[in-house]
């Protein structure tokens, strides 16, 4: 058996890693683990490459209190089905330090992580937002460690040159309707995935309600667009606390996405409530945004929902994706529903010209609908699970080593 080798970056030491576990069962282990050992502060971070089968590898970097390497294996092992079921010619990784989020020593402690596996980012890893970190914390730190970007090895991998792959890069920042096309891209892919399943339960968006299990980054931008088109939002929570409407009507999304954080407002918006009173509220989506292991089976046993569409990462345990199936109650894999970002990417850097913001949303939208659409039709002819059927499509997606990883392959 392959074992991948521990790169310690703090003491320059090579060590021996036991297998990982991931998704319920002993997989074959990432291909590369990095991990570090803050020499100052001594927390423990990791970069995780979980196969290396083509030039580029892409995942987020995050700040979470007891974090590990074997949890961000898993996470990385996502990403790539994540790519495979896009079609997409890039591997997953996962990075992230075990640190409090709100130290103010925060931005000083992933700058030392990302100095340790800099050569990294500039060669293969294209490196995105995750929990606690937002992509204009993760470029500022790069700028200072001498990075053009945490993304730049795509243009490596591209065959573009720095130059040019400014240009394009920068379409991130332009905006729709107030908000910059890189903050909305991944949880607009959650909303396209809610919109798909809705369309597949035939339930027209004016008459649909959700909820969202979450209010960071991801949350917002999906809150975003789904009130944008028309779904009413019947309940909101955050780590804290669950908000509810005080009437029928819905909360007014419109105002709650004024306010800034990841935390709602406490007064003015509606009834506040227990956080887990999130899945007691009757609707047709529930949308887990925020952590994995979210909806376990004592969840999955009450909820009151038509279909679940999990923007974050492992959101639904496998125990509860089975019960929920049961229960005649479609889950979207995390893996499906969470690849707004990549398709975004793809959106982005497939075409030969540069594309225009609108344009990469509509590109994740049409291509979002195609893969959930796949997905459940698979899943309701072969008898099982949304997502054993995305599983079986990701078995079936061979890699294309030493092609380029968006458009065409040369």
């Amino acid at each position: 058996m392959f074992i991948s080798p521990y790169i310690s970056a703090a003491r320059g030491e090579a060590v021996r890693d036991r297998p990982i576990i991931t998704g319920g069962g002993l997989e074959k282990p990432p291909a590369l683990v990095v991990e570090y050992t803050d020499p100052m502060e001594g927390f423990r971070g990791w970069l995780v490459i979980d196969a290396l089968d083509h030039n580029l590898c892409a995942g987020g970097l995050r700040v979470q209190p007891g974090l590990t390497g074997e949890r961000l294996a898993g996470m990385a092992r996502n990403m790539t089905r994540k790519m495979r079921i896009c079609g997409l010619r890039v591997d997953g990784a996962k990075s992230g330090i075990d640190y409090d989020p709100s130290s103010p020593g925060k931005p000083a402690a992933v700058s030392r992580f990302m100095a340790a596996i800099k050569p990294v980012i500039a060669g293969r890893y294209s490196m995105g937002p995750d929990l606690n970190m937002g992509m204009d914390e993760l470029e500022t730190i790069a700028h200072g460690l001498g990075l053009p970007s945490v993304k730049m090895a795509v243009a490596g991998a591209q065959g573009w040159d720095m130059t040019y792959f400014r240009s394009r890069y920068v379409v991130l920042d332009q905006e729709i309707d107030g908000w910059p096309l890189g903050k909305l891209r991944a949880g607009y892919g959650v909303a396209a995935a809610a919109l798909a399943m809705l369309d597949h339960l035939d339930i027209p968006p004016a008459r649909a309600s959700a909820t969202i299990q979450g209010f960071g980054a991801l949350a917002r931008a999906a809150a975003f667009e789904l009130d944008r088109q028309g779904i009413k939002i019947v309940a909101a929570a955050d780590r804290n606390k669950c908000l509810l409407p005080m009437n029928g009507a819905g909360l007014d999304m419109k105002r709650l996405l004024e306010t800034s954080g990841p935390l709602l407002p406490e007064t003015g918006f509606g009834r506040v409530a227990a956080r887990e009173e999130i899945f007691r509220v009757p609707c047709d989506i529930l949308i887990p945004a925020a952590v994995e292991n979210t909806v376990t089976v004592g969840v999955a046993g009450g909820l009151q929902v038509r279909a679940v569409v999990p923007g974050a990462n492992l959101a639904v345990t496998a125990e509860a994706d089975s019960l929920l199936h049961r229960r005649g109650v479609p889950v979207l894999p995390d893996m499906l529903a969470g690849c707004g970002g990549s398709l975004s990417m793809e959106g982005l850097f497939a075409p030969e010209e540069h594309p225009r913001p609108d344009e990469v949303l509509a590109h994740v939208r049409s291509r979002m609908t195609q893969l959930v659409h796949r997905v459940l039709n698979r899943s309701r002819a072969e008898h099982v699970t949304p997502s054993q059927a995305a599983m079986r499509i990701c078995a079936e997606a061979l890699p294309q080593p030493g092609t380029r990883p968006y458009g065409r392959t040369c």
